[in-house]
């Protein structure tokens, strides 16, 4: 599903960034990623910037705790089964009778 909320699209910016940077960065780069926001019509003061810092530190201890990305589901196969009347219809074809 795509990002339709400011915050959703704010969260994925900042998750982006965190990969990006392999979860280490410095504060020219931050920086970088502050300037980005208002796009979105985010205000930014003093309390917001700490805040963002704050998630963005949070999701560095995430990115360095999870694996790379998440394990696909084994596809099981399914059996192609023949149904019984076309069993029995190609036995009466070839002349076979199913009782003795």
């Amino acid at each position: 599903m795509a990002a339709t909320h400011n915050l959703q699209k704010m969260t994925r910016i900042m998750g982006d960034f965190v990969v990006k940077q392999n979860g280490s960065w410095n504060h020219d780069q931050w920086e970088e990623l502050c300037e980005q926001l208002p796009a979105l019509g985010v205000k930014m003061d003093d309390s917001l910037r700490e805040h963002l810092g704050l998630l963005l530190e949070h999701l560095r201890v995430f990115y360095s705790c999870m694996p790379t990305a998440a394990k696909a589901k084994a596809k099981t196969k399914t059996k192609t089964r023949v149904k019984a009347k076309a069993k029995a219809k190609a036995k009466m074809k070839t002349g076979k009778s199913t009782k003795k």
